[in-house]
């Protein structure tokens, strides 16, 4: 409770729509298995981070790698490979291992173009490295939005792996959802 209140000062949120995990790795398994299973699919851009494919195959859905776009996500591709068994995608930004950067239009975009039923995860376990500029506007579409949740780490910017400290946030349903798994 304690770390969750205090993440909430420090980033303008509510404590309650704060779950904290093992790693934000913990946190990106319980999104997949909370909303996809066999017969699901779980999409990711390719040169993604490789716990996506790890999460999908875990919880028994069909991994979706789509095609990259020098090396960073390709929003157009990712739009139109969602079909109806797309339950949850994942999307690092900045991108890991590239680096890569989706720009907020491109962000708003993409969400705005999936379905309510599909859970949009957006990594930002790399987005403190990011300017004011460069943010994705991922914070606030994590706050107004039913379906997408944000997960960020200590590791990288605290240089904490080893504690494995990760916390997500977004629409009070899919926290409650991720803690009762949890």
């Amino acid at each position: 409770r304690g770390l969750r209140e205090a993440i909430a000062r420090l980033n303008a949120l509510d404590a309650s729509r704060i779950v904290c995990g093992t790693g934000s790795d913990e946190l990106l398994n319980l999104a997949a298995q909370a909303y996809a299973g066999p017969g699901d699919e779980v999409m990711y851009v390719r040169y993604g981070f490789a716990v996506y494919d790890i999460a999908a195959r875990r919880c028994g859905a069909t991994p979706v790698e789509v095609p990259d776009r020098d090396y960073g996500a390709d929003i157009d591709a990712l739009i139109a490979a969602v079909t109806d068994r797309t339950k949850v995608l994942f999307l690092a930004n900045p991108n890991n291992p590239t680096g890569t950067l989706s720009s907020a239009a491109e962000v708003a975009r993409l969400h705005a173009a999936l379905p309510s039923s599909v859970l949009l995860v957006l990594d930002h376990a790399y987005a403190e490295y990011l300017s004011d500029e460069e943010q994705d506007g991922g914070m606030e579409l994590a706050r107004t939005a039913s379906n997408v949740l944000l997960t960020r780490t200590f590791s990288k910017i605290y240089g904490l792996a080893g504690e494995r400290v990760g916390w997500a946030t977004g629409h009070p349903d899919i926290i409650a959802t991720l803690n009762r798994i949890r």
